[in-house]
């Protein structure tokens, strides 16, 4: 999103890669463009008070989300359900506030055109340049987001479905968090637990890399640290 955003409009400048909306926006800047997903579960302070502030959220079947890998570690699953639902939870809170919309993956990768309509309408402040749909054609991606991407590749709806190459992992996750049927039907990926007839029979994945939730201490010492980010980003924008 970040990438079709900074391909389809004049921003003033943007982070390289994910900055997070705590820090410093450079001087001079006008319409700023950042993304840091961690920030998802910790920045509602900081967007509440500002009101110069835009969020959008994308959701997106936590089946895909827990199938992904990065082509740099392709050994390894990326995200968790735990990480998923947290960021769910967090993204529940704000529906309905107007200066925050959220977006579905799906929706996005099936019907750009329309997603790339609501968004003007919500923000008519965007100056369009291209559409969605002509991305990634002349696009500029920087190294570190192009990484992260698995490169800048066009829309393929056929991936949408990719996460049922990986039931040895979803078996896994679902063993681990039951509670991902409910949040499957609860967000509308699916009408009930049928699906899980696909994992009948399927030898469970198992994996400990970024599965264990931090220590006690660690998440003190975070909410400590962005608590302070917070202050400074509020005094920051104050003074502007």
């Amino acid at each position: 999103m970040m990438e079709l955003l900074w391909y389809s409009y004049a921003f003033s400048g943007r982070g390289e890669h994910e900055t997070s909306l705590l820090e410093p926006v450079p001087p001079g800047e006008t319409l700023y463009l950042t993304k840091k997903p961690p920030d998802t579960t910790r920045i509602t302070p900081a967007f509440l008070r500002d009101s110069d502030t835009y969020l959008i959220a994308m959701l997106r079947d936590p089946r895909a989300v827990v199938a992904s890998r990065h082509r740099n570690r392709p050994d390894v699953y990326f995200a968790s359900f735990q990480r998923w639902r947290a960021y769910a939870t967090a993204i529940k809170r704000l529906g309905g506030h107007p200066r925050f919309a959220v977006i579905r993956f799906e929706s996005l990768v099936t019907a750009p055109d329309a997603v790339q309509a609501d968004i003007e309408t919500w923000l008519p402040f965007l100056s369009r340049s291209r559409a969605f749909t002509e991305y990634p054609e002349g696009a500029a991606v920087p190294p570190l987001a192009e990484a992260s991407l698995n490169g800048a590749r066009p829309f393929d709806a056929s991936r949408l479905d990719g996460w049922r190459t990986h039931l040895p992992r979803i078996k896994g996750q679902l063993e681990a968090h039951p509670d991902l049927t409910e949040s499957l039907i609860e967000f509308g990926y699916e009408a009930d637990d049928a699906w899980t007839a696909l994992l009948e029979g399927v030898a469970p994945y198992r994996q400990t890399y970024k599965e264990t939730p931090p220590s006690p201490l660690r998440r003190w010492e975070t909410n400590l640290r962005y608590r302070l980010k917070t202050r400074r980003y509020l005094r920051s924008r104050s003074l502007r």
